[in-house]
């Protein structure tokens, strides 16, 4: 008996280290999720409403970043790496930006429409690091959509499947139309 259990209880520990590692590691994605859908319900809303005046799009990303760092704060072995706001690219299927899958706009993949920042862990916000989206459409018939990617590195406990992983995820919302009084002199899209 003792001997049968030499050989099961290591298998069992390594079966339950694994649970555990995997239940952490879909925390993290699920508390990246959230964090991207809380920002995109801001944008949606906001950004379509700032209209052209970079004050108040500035106002809307600030409010943003702070609503996705609020969600992160219940991260319990990752942290933050950096939040993507941009535009999708309407000729994709997969909610992309203008270059690239969301993944590679923290690498740069975003070529326009897009505002990057990185975590700052010191006072566990965002900062924004560059890009801009200044002429958002949502007038007319075709409204531009909004993605919000956010990255955050996972650190695994046990070190048996490695140190960390890159957990990303993103969320694609499309921009609260605005009322036809709103959009006098555009040209609908």
């Amino acid at each position: 008996m003792l001997v049968e259990a030499a050989f099961v209880l290591p298998v069992m520990v390594l079966l339950l280290l694994g649970i555990i590692e995997f239940g952490l590691l879909f925390t993290s994605y699920s508390t990246t999720n959230g964090s991207t859908r809380s920002a995109a319900r801001i944008g949606a809303t906001h950004y379509s409403q700032a209209g052209l005046s970079v004050p108040a799009q500035n106002n809307a990303l600030i409010q943003m970043s702070l609503a996705a760092a609020a969600d992160l704060k219940a991260l319990n072995n990752a942290e933050p790496v950096g939040m993507v706001v941009y535009e999708v690219n309407p000729a994709s299927s997969d909610g992309a930006p203008h270059g690239g899958f969301p993944g590679d706009a923290m690498a740069g993949g975003c070529t326009s429409s897009c505002v990057r920042f990185t975590w700052s862990a010191a006072d566990g916000t965002f900062t924004r690091t560059g890009g801009s989206w200044t002429d958002p459409d949502a007038c007319g018939v075709n409204v531009d959509s909004i993605g919000v990617f956010v990255q955050t590195r996972h650190d695994y406990l046990s070190g048996l499947l490695g140190s960390h992983r890159y957990v990303g995820a993103h969320t694609v919302m499309r921009l609260e139309p605005l009322p036809t009084d709103q959009c006098a002199g555009e040209t609908p899209g």
